[in-house]
């Protein structure tokens, strides 16, 4: 029998793959539910992603998984204009269609993009002659920098990188969060390979389930055996000879896939490989907020026609990082005639927002976004959701970190371990490494 440690997106993308497979398997979850980051609530006729809230169609391992889950006609794009904005000095402005990144694939792009200033367009419009850098990896800062300019870095890179993953784009990794643009440069022009390589999808780049992405969780957890699945229990150390200590007992097991946040491995992995658990700690993890407001549409002035926008943080006061106008982007998620609207705070510039009341939150949030949106009253009703120390930070170090604790887990006969702490991020990929890592499991017992 193989335990799974940890019953977010990547546990239960390896539990759904051993199951497929009739190999015997415990999920063990702490919390009362399935589903990690991806949580829906729905209420009064509104669907409310208290986390994420879609998936890249480009990486077709989300959308091959709800083929195979019967849910291929139960996915939507978002709504036209597919639009983003970015907040800069107060005012909102349009990401370039088509970009990636917040990068204009189009000269066109570049010399409209009001963005940045005629300066600052002139730099992008450069990169083509900007020298090659060897292959190190860097942080996602430097490398906007160097190829693009300061404004690119300050306006494009921290917003939209920096607001993706709620970190500090002077020390996230661009090998490890933004791969494409790493391997691009050792073949020259980022900008010129953009325009020639990538292929717009129709639809949008992002895809969900018209009942939320929860429906994702639901219709896994029903490929499961029932008794397969411990709600409730929580890991509290792993003995040699795999035997699992957890708030319900002991568990004997041949195999062990931890699929919990790197902190959360490293007290479980303490006895049978304290080198592994001293990696597994250096990893850092941010606190974030996601708030749900709900309006009629006739308290919200601006017109909502995208599907919300990021904080350039150098350049505004507002504590929200970002707003994503929920019921624009997507069909289905508000009632004819209302407004559901998602604010983030936290992240590594703001860590205390977590420590916030849900009124204190709310609060934040509308002043915030009644500045931006010409809001008029209160909410309807506010939902908030708190994601303590659950944004797993790769940085510059996370690629040689993840091999080092790989050639460690080689010594241990049936120890595996996945998930956004280690080796990936974001729903596609945490469902790609959850079943690659359930089946080299299983080629070990």
């Amino acid at each position: 029998m193989i335990a799974i440690v940890g019953g977010g997106v990547s546990g239960l993308a390896a539990a759904y793959e051993l199951a497929a497979r009739d190999i015997p398997f415990v999920l063990l979850e702490a919390s009362g539910r399935l589903g990690g980051l991806v949580h829906t609530e729905r209420v009064n006729g509104y669907i409310i992603e208290g986390g994420a809230d879609s998936m890249l169609a480009q990486k077709r391992t989300a959308l091959d998984l709800c083929a195979e889950l019967g849910l291929s006609n139960q996915l939507i794009a978002a709504r036209e204009p597919r639009t983003a904005f970015v907040l800069h000095r107060g005012r909102l402005y349009r990401l370039p269609s088509p970009s990636v990144f917040g990068l204009p694939i189009t000269f066109s792009g570049v010399l409209g993009y009001r963005l940045l200033s005629p300066l600052g367009r002139a730099r992008l419009a450069l990169e083509p002659v900007v020298r090659r850098q060897p292959t190190t990896d860097e942080s996602i800062g430097a490398f906007f920098r160097r190829r693009f300019g300061r404004q690119a870095a300050d306006r494009i890179a921290q917003p939209v990188l920096g607001g993706i993953h709620a970190g500090d784009i002077d020390t996230l990794s661009l090998r490890t969060l933004a791969p494409r643009l790493a391997a691009v440069e050792a073949r020259g022009s980022v900008l010129r390979w953009l325009r020639r390589t990538v292929v717009i999808d129709p639809q949008g780049p992002f895809r969900t389930l018209a009942s939320g992405m929860g429906q994702l969780v639901d219709t896994i957890r029903t490929t499961l055996p029932m008794d397969a699945v411990r709600l409730n229990c929580r890991v509290t150390r792993l003995r040699p000879g795999w035997r699992l200590e957890t708030t319900e007992g002991e568990i004997q097991c041949d195999g062990v896939i931890i699929a919990a946040p790197a902190y959360v491995a490293a007290e479980i992995l303490a006895d049978v490989d304290p080198e592994i658990a001293a990696l597994c700690s250096q990893t850092a993890y941010v606190s974030t907020v996601a708030v749900a407001l709900a309006f009629p549409r006739t308290a919200i002035r601006h017109r909502l026609n995208g599907s919300g926008f990021v904080v350039a943080r150098k350049t505004n006061k507002l504590r929200i990082t970002a707003c994503t106008w929920a019921s624009s982007k997507f069909e289905g998620r508000a009632p004819e005639g209302q407004v559901l609207l998602r604010a983030y705070l936290g992240g590594a510039h703001d860590p205390d927002a977590v420590n916030l009341s849900d009124e204190e939150l709310v609060d934040v949030s509308l002043r915030n976004l009644s500045k931006v949106l010409s809001i008029k009253g209160n909410p309807e009703f506010a939902r908030v959701f708190h994601w303590p120390m659950a944004g797993a930070q790769h940085d510059v170090a996370q690629s040689a970190r993840v091999a080092a604790i790989q050639r460690r887990l080689a010594l241990h006969h049936g120890l595996f371990v996945t998930g956004s702490g280690f080796r990936v991020t974001g729903v596609p990929d945490c469902i790609f490494d959850g079943r690659r890592t359930a089946i080299t499991a299983m080629g070990q017992i």
